[in-house]
């Protein structure tokens, strides 16, 4: 059987005849194709050539999540092979054009398309949360609009969901509608705002998908008429009345939820920060929910990890880190402040923690698992984590703060920005500090990196001014 030849299309592999190429990811290629005898479209995406045993392997965990996730607006996967040397897996193909096609073609998205497009993945991401399903992003090429319809092609991936994915996942989807944002027509400025919103965040923190899709979902209703041309034909003036009416109550009802919403939001924050901004003693300060502690930090109101980073987290970071598709200004952006020299960001004894995860030996003498706190990592590790996670690293007062009101899980040492040694909590040995010069206290090596330090990172909930 002669090889596919992927760089001039048609090309056949297997049952199937590639005919275009829909976008490159990291380890796989994404290809409309047709198949043989039953001449439907499939969308297959295959894995690179060459790869070695451990990307292979990660590709048949991806296949088996894509396979086992139930999750809404997502394309059915339809069956995973070998033909020749070559893995790949098929998608059945979603109606309609994907983003990156219309970007291309130079074509935009309507209003209530875009509208829809948020809606369809806000829905899709929180019912990943719900099934704690790991998802990966949603790009260009794996969004399909046809009318009205949204479908995607699954970014499901092995392991568990996690806050820390968020961002991320935010991220690629503004950068998915930027180049196809409606223009020219009413509702773009307000899509673009939101957009703007979804990649950037709001007053210092990200949004979540639920309120993601409640905005989205907000715009879809001001901007859609009250009755289109189309409901209107055929009707007696009693029917269109009656329509009219029906809608209307329909408008005013979501806005009704959406008040309520907004209401318990802002009950909830306002909550958080009367505790978190009241002057008084650490016992008085922090809140704990949802895996976070919220605390203030000088006139700032921040949530702190209630745990430090895990392995599993961490090595979501360091698969997104390696993808080539990241982009020079993303990774930029993580290394900020980074010398150039340290920009790897591989803890030491990391392939010894996913061994001891996997088969469950000891690690350093004791059991863990992916929620264990990743260890063996250097300051410009932690740093460069908090840069892509949109966070920051906590200092000494405010982490010894937190450790006294959340279970430390046996983690004697983590970093910190504090820059004096004054500090009682450097003296007591629970942390270790960055000195403010241009290395940390500890060299960066894999053989000075202490196997018993890591970190945990701080996000804002809100800036207050005098």
């Amino acid at each position: 059987m002669s090889q596919p030849d992927f760089e001039n299309l048609p090309t056949r592999l297997g049952v199937y005849t590639l005919t275009e190429l829909l976008g490159r990811h990291s380890i796989t290629e994404l290809y409309l194709a047709t198949q043989s005898h039953v001449e439907r479209g499939v969308v297959v995406q295959v894995l690179r050539p060459g790869c070695d045993k451990p990307t292979v392997d990660f590709f048949l965990q991806m296949v088996r999540a894509k396979s086992a996730a139930e999750l809404p607006h997502v394309s059915h996967v339809l069956e995973s092979m070998m033909s020749g040397n070559i893995w790949f897996l098929t998608h059945e193909q979603p109606e309609g054009t994907s983003l990156e096609q219309m970007a291309r073609a130079g074509k935009r998205l309507s209003t209530a398309q875009a509208c829809k497009v948020i809606v369809a993945a806000s829905e899709l991401y929180a019912a990943a949360q719900d099934k704690n399903v790991c998802m990966g992003f949603l790009r260009g090429d794996s969004i399909f609009v046809h009318g009205d319809e949204v479908r995607f092609l699954s970014p499901a991936l092995p392991g568990e969901s996690t806050p820390e994915q968020l961002p991320e996942q935010m991220k690629a989807l503004a950068d998915a509608l930027e180049p196809v944002l409606p223009q020219n027509e009413a509702g773009q400025t307000r899509v673009a705002t939101l957009v703007n919103w979804i990649r950037e965040g709001y007053e210092g923190a990200y949004l979540d998908w639920v309120s993601t899709g409640a905005t989205a979902s907000g715009i879809l209703e001001q901007t859609s008429p009250i009755l289109s041309r189309d409901e209107v034909s055929g009707f007696s003036s009693r029917t269109v009345a009656l329509r009219v009416e029906h809608k209307r109550a329909r408008r005013k009802l979501c806005r009704t939820i959406r008040r309520y919403v907004v209401a318990a939001l802002a009950v909830l924050a306002a909550g958080g920060l009367g505790i978190c901004l009241a002057p008084g003693s650490a016992e008085s300060l922090p809140m704990v929910e949802g895996g976070y502690v919220y605390c203030a930090a000088g006139k700032n109101a921040v949530r702190v990890a209630a745990s430090p980073v895990s392995i599993r987290e961490y090595g979501i970071f360091l698969r997104d880190y390696s993808d080539p598709n990241l982009g020079v200004t993303r990774r930029n952006n993580i290394n900020k402040g980074i010398p150039a020299e340290y920009a790897a960001h591989t803890p030491a004894g990391w392939q010894e923690q996913l061994m001891a995860v996997d088969n469950g030996s000891l690690w350093q003498g004791e059991k863990i698992t992916a929620d264990s706190p990743v260890r063996g990592v250097s300051y410009w590790d932690a740093l460069a984590y908090a840069n892509y996670a949109g966070a920051q690293l906590p200092d000494a007062p405010l982490l010894e703060a937190v450790r006294a009101m959340v279970e430390p899980n046996g983690l004697v040492e983590e970093w910190t920005t504090t820059t004096t040694e004054a500090d009682c909590v450097y003296a007591a040995g629970r942390v270790v500090l960055y000195t403010g010069s241009t290395h940390p206290v500890c060299e960066t090596t894999d053989s000075a990196r202490s196997l018993r330090r890591g970190f945990r990172v701080v996000f804002p909930v809100q800036q207050t001014t005098d």
